[in-house]
């Protein structure tokens, strides 16, 4: 699988802050330009995926509805949890899940997809990468 390397002197790479144990996590943060939604994260590790198939669904507008629909579809994630709405990233020391995600409706057009130090990436279009910030 590919790695992508990202600085962490880059503008877009900064710290997740985990409310239950209070520590920091790296992370790299997609650039609105990139449209990267919607995008869901693994139950159970960071795991995320973004479908350009979604995309094309929720493009004009994002109801309950149209998250159930993408919902149906998300699939099973190599590490044994499930892509979903509503899951967010994992804390890398206390596995606990940091909310990115207060409204998973709403959060159908965040652009912003974040990829936490370690994760993989997956799409319908593009071979999977793990994120890794580096220096």
């Amino acid at each position: 699988m590919k790695i992508v390397e990202y600085s962490r002197s880059l503008q877009w790479v900064g710290d997740l802050h985990c409310p239950a144990c209070q520590q920091l996590t790296p992370a790299w943060r997609s650039s609105g330009m990139s449209e990267c939604f919607p995008h869901f994260f693994c139950t159970r590790c960071s795991n995320v995926i973004h479908r350009e198939a979604d995309k094309a669904l929720v493009w004009y507008e994002a109801t309950p509805a149209l998250l159930a629909q993408v919902a149906a579809t998300l699939p099973a994630c190599p590490c044994g949890g499930h892509f979903a709405p509503g899951a967010g990233p994992k804390c890398r020391h206390c596995h606990a899940q940091i909310p990115l995600v207060a409204d998973p409706v709403a959060y159908l057009h965040n652009p912003n997809m974040v990829v936490s130090d370690g994760a993989t990436c997956f799409s319908d279009v593009r071979p999977p990468y793990q994120v890794r910030i580096v220096g």
